[in-house]
């Protein structure tokens, strides 16, 4: 057992002695660094530019607040639209889909469809809550989706959209 000491406490000594002398190993080591003084000045500022100092500081730590509240609410707008308008296509998706199918087997449904589509779609963007038609047109619509096996709460809610003036 003291012969496998020996060995290993040689071998440390070895690998720390060996190559490396004191001189290398100072010669890595960076001298020191100058010593820097600094010195408190007195405030030579005026009053009234010590009041102007401080109100620009007030009014930038203002407008950092501002800017957070105003992003903030930005992305509360957006996801609202987002949510609102994803829910008005969900409403429609079925009405549409049941309308296009018939769209080549009836040309009275592709020219409904050519008025109802874009108006469904800008009230699905936000872009309008009601549209006022004539009644003629009003009733042609009506009439020819009273013949569609579809949704009827998509029917109903596209009446509150397409509103009937005279």
């Amino acid at each position: 057992m003291l012969n496998l000491t020996y060995i290993i406490y040689e071998k440390m000594d070895e690998s720390f002695t060996s190559d490396n002398s004191n001189e290398d190993y100072n010669d890595n080591i960076r001298p020191a660094d100058n010593v820097k003084r600094e010195i408190l000045q007195e405030d030579t500022r005026s009053e009234y530019q010590r009041q102007i100092d401080e109100a620009i500081h007030l009014s930038s730590l203002e407008y950092i607040e501002n800017q957070k509240n105003n992003s903030k609410y930005e992305k509360e707008i957006i996801e609202n639209y987002h949510k609102v308008s994803n829910e008005r296509k969900e409403n429609f998706r079925e009405f549409l889909f049941d309308v296009n199918k018939l769209l080549r087997f009836d040309k009275e449904i592709k020219e409904i469809y050519e008025i109802i589509e874009p108006i469904i779609d800008a009230y699905c963007s936000q872009f309008i809550e009601i549209c006022e038609l004539d009644y003629i047109t009003y009733d042609r619509i009506f009439k020819a989706l009273k013949g569609i096996r579809t949704n009827k709460n998509s029917i109903e809610l596209l009446k509150t959209i397409l509103i009937r003036i005279e």
